[in-house]
Order: structure tokens, then sequence, then C-alpha cells
């Protein structure tokens, strides 16, 4: 403490704040080290995709070769070695990703089952009106315009 000119005593106040911080700062490192527990690993939630490439094997094998020809469709190059890597980690690492997309390739429909894009407004048991697209010129004046 330091004489006020009044008489009095004044606090030093870097002192009080150096001690003020440092109490702070110890108090924090003390709090976070108590909070501070091993996190377990949880569950993802349901439909989440799970992690890139630990999937079990699905699909069809591919060779080079195809990946080859992809290549002309898809218009890029690989080189032997990317494209036997890219061979050998597809049924892991790509396929199941792909027939997530597409979804089920095989839907047996009916013979009977009438497409999509036709719709028909009349009840079942009833006949549509017969329809007449025809132009009629009538013979009335109507009368000057404005």
């Amino acid at each position: 403490m330091l004489p006020a000119p009044d008489g009095g005593l004044m606090p030093n106040p870097r002192r009080q704040f150096l001690a003020q911080v440092s109490l702070g700062f110890l108090g924090a490192a003390v709090s976070l080290k108590a909070e501070a527990k091993p996190q377990e690993p949880s569950q993802p939630p349901p439909g989440a995709p799970s992690a890139f490439g630990t999937g079990p094997a699905v699909g069809p094998e591919v060779s080079p070769a195809t990946f080859a020809e992809a290549e002309k469709l898809a218009r890029v190059e690989f080189t032997p070695a990317e494209r036997t890597l890219a061979a050998d980690s597809w049924r892991v690492d790509m396929a199941a990703l792909l027939e997530r997309r597409t979804g089920p390739r095989n839907v047996a429909l009916e013979p009977a089952l009438a497409p999509f894009s036709r719709y028909d407004s009349v009840l079942p048991g009833q006949h549509a009106a017969a329809r007449r697209d025809r132009f009629v010129r009538t013979n009335s004046d109507p009368g000057p315009l404005p």
C-alpha cells in the first residue's frame, strides 16, 4: 500500500491485478482438469452413414479393365496403378454408396398396371362422354369495336 495524499493508504492496483489474474487462471485450470473426462465412443444416430471404408464388401467384382472402360465415359485418365487400387477398393469403399443412391434395381411390375403418365378422370363403371374438337364460327355480328 502506498501513502495517499490525504494521509491514508492507497492500494497498489498493479499488484492487486496480478494477484487476481493469477488466481483466476489457477481456478480455470483446476475446473478444466476436474471436468475433463475421457469421452466414450457414442453410437451414430439411426440412418447416419457409416464411416468410409468400414462396411462389408458389396456388389460385383470389378477389374482394372472396367475402370479403363469407364474412363472413356467419365473423361478422366488413371494410371495403371490407380486403376488397380480403385478396382481393389471398389466393393468396400464405393459400391455400397452407389447402391444406396440408385436404390433397388429390380422392381416387379404387374402387367395390368397403367403407366404413371395416364390419367382418367372417369369413375369406374362409367364411360367418358364423346369429345368433339371442332371449331364452329358464328354468323352473328358482334357490332363495332370501341
